[in-house]
């Protein structure tokens, strides 16, 4: 699958906060509106961007949050039936508005804010992280970031947020295009472009 193939597919968000663990609840609301996303193995949630730590275990909202989803290209016209739908993610109601197509492009640091792979240690983890990484041909240098936590069916699911540098133009996107380890459809694996390295704490 070429670059061209896969793009991000960004809707403008209105609302005023989120439970800060929603990540299941997203999903849950995205499947009900969306049915055809559990069976694409290729399709990914970004969390959500534009949010700031609010009280009582909330995210807020602004006028620069935005929801993403990773997808194959002959998904782009199906997907757009969430515009105007209304979300229930633990705070008010968010309503979803315009969508924006962004391709993907070849960067040579790449970042995710959460990979789960299995182990909460971080050397056991980096370690899975390299074997899973192998399997796909990718050489790139692994920075681990924060631990992270989520609840997902009554469960707490741990990783890390995780950096690659030093990829290739062809290993970037093909990172990119798979993803790595679980719950890609909770936004974790799901990999962006990244200028710093140094980022990876955030």
């Amino acid at each position: 699958m070429t670059a061209a193939e896969v793009v991000d597919l960004s809707f403008s968000l209105a609302g005023q906060a989120v439970a800060e663990d929603h990540a299941d609840l997203l999903w849950q609301a995205l499947r009900a509106r969306l049915p055809w996303l559990e069976e694409d193995v290729l399709a990914g949630v970004h969390p959500l961007a534009g949010t700031s730590p609010g009280r009582d275990g909330e995210l807020y909202l602004s006028r620069r949050s935005r929801l993403t989803l990773r997808l194959s290209a002959g998904r782009v016209a199906a997907a757009q039936a969430l515009c105007g739908v209304q979300l229930e993610l633990g705070g008010s109601p968010v309503a979803v508005g315009a969508a924006t197509l962004k391709p993907l492009w070849a960067a040579a640091v790449v970042y995710s804010s959460f990979v789960q792979v299995g182990p909460a240690d971080e050397m056991a983890f980096l370690a899975e992280c390299r074997r899973l990484l192998d399997a796909l041909g990718i050489e790139g240098r692994l920075v681990a970031g924060k631990a992270r936590r989520m609840q997902v069916e009554g469960r707490c699911m741990e990783g890390f947020s995780l950096m690659l540098h030093g990829l290739g133009e062809e290993q970037s996107l093909r990172l990119q295009h798979q993803g790595l380890g679980a719950e890609r459809k909770r936004g974790c694996g799901v990999f962006v472009p990244h200028k710093a390295i140094a980022a990876v704490g955030a």
